[in-house]
């Protein structure tokens, strides 16, 4: 149950098939380039299995942004912002410093300038 007494809801079929896709294409790129850099270690120079990892890492990480994306929904965005304003342990001391502001420079040297030596 979260804090605002609430319960999540679950998520709905086609967030589970985009999490499930992404999940199987993972899979697939550690294994299809661990085959094909076995296979590049083994066969030796040059080294054609980086273009497959960079291209289709490339393609992989646009996948995991597009479900990040779609994953986003209202009760996401509240916890966030809840999690949030609870990690702002700073503001105490902004309050503190609204209430009680540092004396300025004139301030702190007892009220008169030095006389300059009379």
């Amino acid at each position: 149950m979260s804090e605002t007494g609430t319960t999540p809801a679950a998520p709905s079929p086609l967030r589970r098939r985009i999490a499930g896709a992404f999940r199987s294409h993972l899979i697939a790129y550690l294994f299809v380039n661990a085959v094909l850099t076995a296979v590049n270690v083994y066969m030796g120079a040059p080294w054609w299995a980086v273009w497959p990892l960079v291209v289709w890492g490339l393609l992989l990480m646009l996948h995991f942004l597009f479900q990040r994306a779609e994953s986003v929904d209202d009760a996401w965005v509240e916890e966030r912002t809840l999690d949030l304003r609870s990690k702002s342990y700073d503001m105490g001391h902004i309050d503190d410093i609204r209430e009680h502001p540092a004396p300025s420079i004139r301030d702190e040297g007892g009220g008169n300038p030095p006389s300059g030596g009379r």
